[in-house]
């Protein structure tokens, strides 16, 4: 037998080697030897066996690779690993948008009245309709007997959920729902059915603050996607006692469904007072809603989540935890002070842009500087700005082949467009994001339509800005980008009751200029500021305009190499609308 044993193959797991391993096994005991298997019944029996042993191999390898963040392939698993590293993995968001509430028939007597939390809306997409809510109070004053009010509405349906504790018998809170958006939920603790004497909690997101008697609760993702709220014991939070009542309430959502939608309606609206209509107007299109994290997400940001313990220190640590915990920002920055111009210290600037908007709100900058405040470095304060953009303005002229299309000339300017239009969107409008000259041109050139040939472009750099036109302030540019000496140029704008514009003289000086009535150039103010080619910094003392031509004034020049490479808070976008297309067909 011992010799017998040497036959042994343990190392193959496919059903096939499994059988042939048996088999050879068997033809070397003497009772077996010159045996048919493949014509007797043994082969059933060996087909079972093999069978039996490919079937707890498979088996076996997948409950060995369920035990791994990197190798775990159900959701469960991994965030079982996830949740060892402290991690808890981004719920569905309902979207949100901000309209203006208009009443009307209100009494004039009435000084304010409140819309109420959970407040209903709807909007209908594709026929299916859609609850949104209001997830706060808002107060509305009497302005001038006016009543209106613009407020933050989130797509959800409202749902409430109690639980009973038992000390001898606990039970786990564990929510019922599926796309339970986690920021909305709220937990308060009533005293027993007898006492309604209730008590908030709030979500624990920094062990350091909690004690004994601190009221929070904790969160975690339980199996099939579902929540489960947890309490202390008495040593890191309060404790439950027996017969409190655990109430619950939360929105259960639909993720992405609703972003983008603009048209709202008043569904559930109790004020306490009277009124005749209430008229919504759309401020800020819907938009963040998102789904859950993903497997492949929660495999890549627990590990990072672990290494940083949640806390902000480093540049990438702002913005992982933004972009992770705010479904609303496309793209986040965050740079020291000390890397600021002019350099500050003690400070850390983060710059966010939402989904579908270049700036974020008063408001929102607020809820994001509080969210990030505790985990930053004490010391530190943390300041949230706004991007700064730099449009790129391109002019193309395109060139195809006549004889090889049909395709008419609008169509490939129309096609020129959309291509430029497409470019930036997946390769600019974020953080970082340089332009590649050769990779825009290439874009371009494999537009299929058209029998284009090539494609000749120019690009120049363009700044717009709301100058002061009550007093005189300076205005400072930066391009950050090394720049033509003699393309500085701008929109028209009123300089002593004139129509002016800026230029540069070649030699580091910007002239305030008008056109005389011989249409030539004369300068209004010489010298008026400065032209940095090498950094791409303008800069124009005491500029006094009175008004400017469009709603912004828009300063332009051409930047010495056509790589645009934007620092810091700056973002590239691509503006096809302002500049030209011209397309010349050419016979080959």
């Amino acid at each position: 037998m011992a010799t017998a044993n040497t036959y042994l193959q343990v190392s193959e797991l496919d059903f096939d080697d499994i059988r042939k391993n048996l088999k050879s096994y068997l033809s070397t005991q003497n009772q077996f030897k010159d045996y048919n298997f493949e014509g007797s019944a043994m082969a059933v029996l060996l087909d079972v066996l093999a069978y039996n042993t490919h079937y707890n191999a498979y088996y076996l390898n997948m409950v060995a690779n369920e035990m791994f963040l990197d190798t775990a392939q159900q959701r469960d698993s991994v965030v079982s690993r996830a949740k060892e590293l402290g991690y808890l993995p981004v719920s569905a968001i309902g979207a949100s948008a901000n309209v203006t509430v208009a009443f009307s028939g209100i009494a004039n007597t009435v000084s304010q009245f409140t819309i109420p939390k959970n407040s209903k809306f709807s909007t209908t997409i594709d026929d299916i309709t859609y609850t949104y809510v209001t997830p706060e109070a808002s107060v509305v004053l009497n302005s001038a007997n006016t009543f209106s009010k613009a407020i933050t509405i989130k797509e959800g349906i409202p749902l409430t959920h109690k639980f009973t504790v038992n000390t001898s018998n606990p039970i786990r809170y564990i929510l019922p729902n599926n796309n339970i958006d986690t920021s909305s939920i709220t937990v308060s603790v009533q005293e027993s059915s007898s006492d309604t004497t209730t008590t908030e909690f709030t979500r624990a997101t920094n062990i350091k603050q909690v004690y004994s008697t601190s009221p929070v609760f904790f969160l975690e993702e339980s199996a099939d996607e579902k929540y489960e709220i947890l309490f202390g014991q008495g040593a890191l939070g309060k404790s439950l006692k027996n017969n409190n009542i655990v109430i619950v309430d939360y929105l259960v959502c639909n993720a992405n469904k609703t972003n983008s939608a603009n048209v709202f309606s008043v569904d559930s609206l109790s004020i306490g007072v009277s009124y005749t209509s209430a008229v919504i107007t759309t401020n800020v299109d819907s938009l963040g809603g998102r789904s859950s994290e993903s497997i492949e997400s929660i495999k890549f940001n627990a590990p990072r989540n672990y290494q940083t313990q949640n806390r902000a220190v480093v540049d990438n640590d702002y913005q992982r935890i933004l972009l992770t915990e705010n479904a609303d920002l496309q793209s986040v920055i965050a740079f020291g002070g000390e890397n600021a111009t002019p350099a500050v210290y003690g400070k850390v600037y983060i710059a966010v842009k939402p989904y579908g908007e270049n700036y974020a709100t008063t408001n929102r900058k607020s809820q994001i500087k509080d969210s990030i405040a505790d985990r930053t470095p004490l010391g530190i304060d943390p300041v949230i700005i706004n991007p700064e953009y730099i449009y790129i303005v391109p002019s193309i002229t395109t060139y195809y082949d006549k004889t090889s299309t049909t395709v008419s000339e609008s169509q490939i300017q129309s096609d020129i467009r959309a291509a430029t239009l497409a470019y930036s969107s997946n390769n600019l409008e974020r953080f970082n994001n340089k332009l590649r000259y050769s990779k825009f041109i290439r874009s371009l050139d494999n537009i299929t339509t058209g029998s284009i040939l090539n494609n000749d472009v120019s690009i120049s750099l363009e700044k717009r800005v709301v100058p002061n036109i009550s007093k005189s302030e300076r205005l400072l540019l930066n391009f950050n980008n090394k720049i033509r000496k003699g393309t500085l140029s701008s929109t028209e704008f009123t300089y002593q009751n004139f129509p002016a514009y800026l230029d540069d003289d070649s030699l580091g000086n910007v002239n305030i200029y008008r056109y005389n009535e011989a249409k030539v150039k004369t300068n209004i103010i010489a010298n008026a500021g400065t032209v940095d080619y090498d950094t791409g910094q303008v800069e124009v003392n005491a500029f006094a305009p009175t008004a400017f031509a469009d709603t912004q004034l828009k300063v332009s020049m051409t930047p010495d190499r056509f790589d645009v490479i934007p620092v810091r808070e700056q973002i590239l976008i691509m503006d096809s609308e302002n500049g030209g297309v011209t397309i010349t067909g050419e016979t080959t």
